[in-house]
Order: structure tokens, then C-alpha cells, then sequence
């Protein structure tokens, strides 16, 4: 009898636990702050639901200005502990959503589609998703109490800020999973027989970021830029796997032509001179 009663009580201790994240909706402490300059923006201001314990919502500091990637505008809330760990949550409607991009990222799986995961060693973790038109940025330095399967989830839970349920206590994390890349895009030999490609670094990355030629027919490849694009302006290209070869433009109306015969097969991954845009050519037999 006592044994029984334990277990039902430790069975309902974990149903209040596990409950507890889902109680009944209230407004969010931040809500006030939300809701003092909503009317300005020309769109709305959404939140996590789901916070660690540790974050002081009440202490939110919202600051709206003309910041975003395209001078849109853009509000940043800052949550902050009392052990003086950050979290930013930045939010924008972009001009170009196919050309902004975050570099050195990865796409991931999100409850919102296609997202954006960087990894930065132990120093960074950042998350970007799209909720509808809205592009929203959070990321934090402070790895040691926010994973990124808890951005994530943090991610996961925006919604407006008023009449939120919100919690502190998740019962599991979701899992981060990558994307499939997509599709390489076939060259196919022109009237000379020639794989000829048009390759245009943009601030959103490579067009075509893949593409595949023929191994042993000859490729001409044009290398030009669109847009400001930084260290994308040089090209590390594996023309020859062992010797690559660098393109580099000078101005934003320079072109570069390079021609070649692939001549191994497999998986060739070109990029900028830092890294930053990365793309691969796959060479078939």
C-alpha cells in the first residue's frame, strides 16, 4: 500500500512537472514593454514562449530602429540574467529575403520550414526563421546555459506577446536536423560543346550554390558579382582539385572567365577567400 502510494504521488508530481509548462494562459511580463511601441512598427512583435527560468522577462529591454540588413526597421529585445548571461531576439520584415543570408550557416528544419543555423566554436550560437513575412534572429555567447536545441525551441514557441502562455521548463528539446541541399544544377554542352555557366556571388551567397558538369568535357565557366558582397568578391575554385585556382573581381561590373576539363569525378566545394560562401560543383563520369 505505502509502495502504491508513492508511485501515484511521484506519477503525479511528474504530471504537475510536466503540466506545469502548460498552464493556464497568462500575459507575459514583457507584454507591457510589447505593447508601449507595437504602434509604430509595421508589424508585429512576437516572443518565445518558452524562456529558461533564468531569464528576467520583466527586465526586457526593447529598442526599435532603422537597423535591419536593408535599413527596414527592427526591434531588438535583450533578456538578461541575473548572473549577467544575454539573449537578443532581433525582428524584421526584409526587403530582399532570398539575398539576405547568414553567412557560414547551415539550413535546418523548423516548425516555421526552412531555417538558419551558425555554429560559431564555443562562442556563438545564432538561429534564424521566417514566421510568415517576419525574419526573426536570436542568438546568444552564453552556451554554457542556452543550447542550441533550446534556441531552437525558443524559436519555435514565438506568437504575440499579449494574452501568451508562457513557461520556463521544456520537457524535451526538438532536434536539430539539416535540411537536404538542393538539387545541383545540370550544365548542359552548348552548340560548341562547351559546359558553359554563368557563376553570380550575391550577398544571399553562389547562384547556382551546386551544379554539375561532365567529367572530360570542356567547361567555361563566367564568374561576376551582384551587389556588395564583401571577401565574395574572391573565389577559391577547384578547377584542378589539387591546384585551385583564384578569381578575383575588382569592381562590381568586372567578370572573370575561366575554362578547364574536369577531369576526376566527385564532390568539389569552391568558396570565398575567408570562407564565408561556400558552394559545391560535382563533376559526374
Amino acid at each position: 500500500m505505502g509502495e502504491c502510494f508513492i508511485v501515484t504521488w511521484a506519477l503525479a508530481f511528474v504530471a504537475i512537472l510536466v503540466g506545469g509548462c502548460h498552464s493556464a494562459p497568462k500575459e507575459a511580463p514583457e507584454a507591457e514593454k510589447i505593447l508601449a511601441v507595437q504602434s509604430g512598427m509595421p508589424f508585429q512583435i512576437l516572443i518565445p514562449a518558452f524562456l529558461p527560468r533564468e531569464f528576467e522577462r520583466e527586465k526586457v529591454n526593447v529598442a526599435i530602429d532603422d537597423s535591419g540588413p536593408g535599413g527596414e526597421p527592427m526591434v531588438q529585445l535583450t533578456y538578461s540574467t541575473t548572473q549577467g548571461a544575454v539573449l537578443f531576439i532581433r525582428e524584421w520584415v526584409p526587403v530582399n529575403p532570398d539575398l539576405e543570408v547568414l553567412s557560414a550557416s547551415r539550413p535546418i528544419e523548423t516548425k516555421w520550414g526552412k531555417g538558419w543555423l551558425l555554429v560559431e566554436g564555443e562562442d556563438l550560437v545564432v538561429i534564424w526563421v521566417d514566421v510568415g513575412p517576419l525574419r526573426v534572429s536570436i542568438y546568444t555567447r552564453f552556451l554554457d546555459l542556452i543550447k542550441k536545441e533550446k534556441i531552437l525551441q525558443m524559436a519555435e514557441t514565438l506568437g504575440p506577446a499579449s494574452n501568451r502562455q508562457i513557461f520556463t521548463y521544456v520537457v524535451g528539446n526538438p532536434t536539430i536536423k539539416e535540411m537536404a541541399p538542393p538539387p545541383a544544377v545540370e550544365i548542359k554542352p552548348n552548340a560548341e560543346g562547351v559546359q558553359e555557366l554563368t557563376l553570380v556571388i550575391t550577398p544571399g551567397g553562389y547562384s547556382p550554390i551546386r551544379f554539375a558538369v561532365k567529367k572530360g568535357v570542356p567547361v567555361r565557366l563566367i564568374f561576376r558579382q551582384l551587389g556588395e558582397v564583401g571577401c565574395g568578391n574572391e573565389m577559391i575554385f577547384p578547377s584542378d582539385p589539387r591546384n585551385p585556382v583564384s578569381l578575383t573581381l575588382d569592381n562590381p561590373g568586372d567578370t572573370k572567365v575561366l575554362e578547364f576539363i574536369p577531369q576526376q569525378a566527385g564532390d568539389f566545394q569552391f568558396f570565398c577567400s575567408h570562407q564565408m560562401y561556400r558552394g559545391v560543383m560535382t563533376v559526374y563520369e
